[in-house]
Order: structure tokens, then C-alpha cells, then sequence
């Protein structure tokens, strides 16, 4: 039988409870333990909508990375828009396939120190490459590590590719890459805190039928100063004139060859002329000697010049130019 308290039990039981004399049982709901833990130490979301002027910074990066390594080496080397992630260093550190060269460099006067991976089956094939080979040698990984020939060689790399991180870097950032030192064992190459949350852009490179990856790292914080010009992503005002571009095309169109001719003049002649021509004949033109000419550069009209001979050859002065298209 339930037992039915009375007004005066229930106002002693509330007075108790007011008084603090009576411990309630709190409403707690049951904790569902099949819900997933949120990291709030990740930068959750795609890291190219958060900051858009990092992703062009790394594609100009790749571009420039391409041209150096293929000028150095002699060979084509593509390489490939970056893949941009983030992910906590301690997770970042045990994704490094071994062997590895791994790179410490710093982005003066930003604080902290960034990371340059090269896995092991590039290294090889890069050097192999600078050697005069072709990056086809199989090498066997596996307790392999760099002689100091090889360590000289990628040196020469990574500074190569900060040179043209710097050079990506300048329209938004001017930025000086210092290469601090190159390791082999992972445990002295730990550039931050294992819960860090760190910036990971992944770059493919194909050397004609090989294909290996670099892998860049630095820290959210690192970047934190720049924040603001990252997210914002680039202006049309801010970009002004890639130097790198305009030289490169200068030097292109300065290469060109372009034909240039030049009409002394004119002449009607009939059909019967023609056929009774012989050698010895001459053909008036409508021009005298001391008349201008017309230089056609591609058969377009640019220049207006005289007639004349230079070193024994026919030549024409340039008096001036027809228009400025």
C-alpha cells in the first residue's frame, strides 16, 4: 500500500531541503556514451575556407618549387597543388614514414619553428637525379639512412625550397626562412607540444615514373600573427606586380623571333610584259630612292625608315615609329 505523506510531512520535507538538511537528487539525464568526444584543440573544418590566402601561398609555392628543382636537375619535375589538413603534432609525428629527412627551419620574425619532411624514397630519388641518374634505382628502406653526400644534397634542396617559400610568401608577408637543421631520428626533430595543433600541407612530386611526397608542418600559433591577411585572402591592391612573372615573360618575348619586311614599291605590269620579260630588263616603281619606306613588323605597319646600305649589306634607318599599339 502506498504511503500517502500528509500537508505537514510535505512542508517539513520542503523546509528541509531549503535548509539544506536534505541532499535532492539532481535531474541528470543518462550520459550517452556513444557520442563522439569534440577535440577543441583542432581547427575543425577545412583548413582552405578558414584561411584562403594560405592555399595560394602554397600553390605559388609548388610552382616555384617545380621550376627550381627541374632548372637544378636538369629533368622535368611536376609538382602538385598541396593537399591542406590540420591534425595534433603527437598524430602528425607517428604519421612520418621512416626513413624520413626531416627539416627544421624558422619563419623570421614569426615565432617558433616549422618542419620541411622529405620521405626517404624522394630523398634517394632526388639525389639520385642531382648525380646524373635517372630516379628509377630501387633503394631497400628498410635501416637505411643518409650518408653525408646524400645529407649535402638534400641541404642544398631545402634551401632551395625556402627560398621559394620566401618568394611565395613576399606579396602578403615578408618573411625570411632560416634553415636550422636536419634530422634523421624523429625524437630530435619535435618541434611542438604533442596536443599542438599544426598546419600539415602535403605536396606530391613526379619525377617521370616515380612519385614521392614532401610535407610541410608548423604550428596554428606560428601563423596566428598572420591570421587576419590569411583568412582575408588576397587583394587585388595588395598583390600589385609578381616580379617573378614579369621578368620570366620579359625574358620569353625577348627570346621571340619576329619577322620584319620591308616594300620598296610598286609596279602594274600586263600579262604580255610579263611573258616577253628577259634578263636585263627593268621595272619602274611607283617610289623614287629618297622616299620613305614602310617597316611591317609581322605584317603589321610599325616603323617608317629610308633606304641605305650598313657594312656592305642593304640596310634601312628607322626614322620613327607609326603608332604605339
Amino acid at each position: 500500500m502506498t504511503k500517502i505523506l500528509s500537508q505537514e510531512e510535505v512542508d517539513s520535507l520542503l523546509k528541509g531541503i531549503d535548509e539544506g538538511k536534505i541532499k535532492a537528487q539532481a535531474d541528470v539525464t543518462e550520459e550517452a556514451k556513444d557520442l563522439p568526444r569534440y577535440d577543441f584543440r583542432k581547427d575543425h573544418g577545412p583548413v582552405r575556407l578558414q584561411m584562403p590566402g594560405l592555399g595560394v601561398i602554397l600553390e605559388r609555392f609548388t610552382g616555384l618549387l617545380g621550376t627550381s628543382l627541374s632548372s637544378a636537375s636538369g629533368t622535368q619535375i611536376d609538382v602538385n597543388p598541396p593537399e591542406i589538413s590540420s591534425m595534433a603534432f603527437s598524430d602528425f609525428f607517428r604519421s612520418i614514414p621512416l626513413p624520413s629527412s626531416l627539416n627544421v627551419f624558422k619563419m623570421e620574425p614569426l615565432r617558433g619553428p616549422s618542419m620541411l619532411v622529405i620521405e626517404g624514397a624522394l630523398v634517394f630519388a632526388l639525389v639520385d637525379l642531382f648525380l646524373g641518374g635517372t630516379a628509377e634505382r630501387h633503394v631497400k628502406l628498410e635501416g637505411k639512412s643518409f650518408t653525408p653526400i646524400e645529407m649535402r644534397i638534400i641541404e642544398k634542396i631545402v634551401r632551395m625550397s625556402l627560398q621559394g617559400m620566401e618568394q611565395a610568401w613576399s606579396d602578403i608577408e615578408k618573411l625570411h626562412m632560416v634553415f636550422v637543421r636536419s634530422e634523421i631520428d624523429p625524437q630530435f626533430a619535435e618541434i611542438a607540444r604533442p596536443d599542438d595543433a599544426m598546419l600539415i600541407g602535403k605536396i606530391a612530386l613526379e619525377l617521370g615514373k616515380f612519385s614521392g611526397q614532401m610535407t610541410l608542418c608548423t604550428s596554428f600559433s606560428t601563423l596566428d600573427p598572420l591570421r587576419g591577411k590569411l583568412q582575408g585572402g588576397f587583394r587585388g591592391e595588395t598583390l600589385g606586380v609578381d616580379e617573378t612573372w614579369r621578368k620570366s615573360l620579359e625574358k620569353k618575348m625577348g627570346e621571340l623571333k619576329v619577322n620584319v619586311s620591308c616594300t620598296f614599291g610598286h609596279s602594274s605590269i600586263t600579262g604580255r610584259e610579263l611573258l616577253t620579260m628577259k634578263v636585263n630588263d627593268v621595272i619602274a616603281l611607283d617610289q623614287s630612292p629618297d622616299d620613305s619606306v614602310i617597316v611591317r613588323v609581322e605584317g603589321i605597319p610599325k616603323f617608317a625608315g629610308h633606304l641605305g646600305a650598313f657594312r656592305q649589306n642593304k640596310a634601312i634607318r628607322i626614322n620613327g615609329r607609326l603608332n604605339r599599339e
